[in-house]
């Protein structure tokens, strides 16, 4: 016969039991539920892809017909200015070959003369290229800005209408043929560039 103590702790299991079952089933449907969304939330990640491209900048600075009008637009500005530092050059070699062929039968003040003028044009000549570089630095600079805002407009539109979600420009260290688009942006370029002449 069982003691009243034993009654006791059977009677306190058969409450245990059925709490263990039911806590044991809802913590068992909370660990499916949660593995399924995992599940889920894995397979929408897979099932989307992110569309990336690579644009070269430097070789659209370089083939781009823009590009080569901004060139052609500096050269144009700037000959003239090169025409007269030539010039100057010039002149400057004329007098060393006086000095060079100078007899001992000029005096030695017409000497100094013509070497404290070579002295005094190459001083003038060194100024005037030094102006030339920074005007002609500060021009193409100008004019590449004008540039990338317009390659970056090419750019966007592309991104618009080829649902791009990223598209690289500079500081990659590798880019497969597969997302280089850099041949789609020149010929957008091209086409732009037709469209405009086509209007002037």
């Amino acid at each position: 016969m069982n003691s009243p103590g034993t009654m006791s702790k059977i009677s306190s299991l058969r409450w245990v039991l059925p709490f263990k079952e039911v806590f044991l089933n809802a913590l068992t449907r909370h660990v499916i539920f949660l593995v399924l969304m995992l599940i889920n939330s894995n397979l929408l990640a897979a099932s989307h892809f992110y569309k990336i491209g690579f644009v070269n900048t430097s070789r659209v600075l370089k083939e781009a017909p823009q590009a080569r009008r901004v060139e052609e637009r500096l050269k144009a500005e700037f000959e003239p200015r090169e025409a007269q530092l030539r010039e100057k050059r010039q002149e400057i070699l004329g007098i060393e070959e006086q000095l060079k062929t100078f007899d001992q039968s000029n005096t030695a003040t017409t000497r100094r003369k013509l070497e404290r003028q070579i002295r005094l044009k190459v001083n003038q000549l060194k100024f005037f290229e030094q102006e030339f570089r920074e005007d002609q630095n500060l021009r193409r600079n100008e004019e590449i800005r004008e540039l990338q805002q317009v390659i970056a407009r090419v750019l966007e539109q592309l991104g618009d209408s080829g649902k791009y979600d990223l598209i690289l420009t500079e500081g990659v260290s590798y880019v497969s043929d597969q997302i280089d688009i850099t041949a789609e942006i020149i010929e957008m370029l091209k086409l732009q560039s037709q469209s405009t002449e086509t209007i002037q």
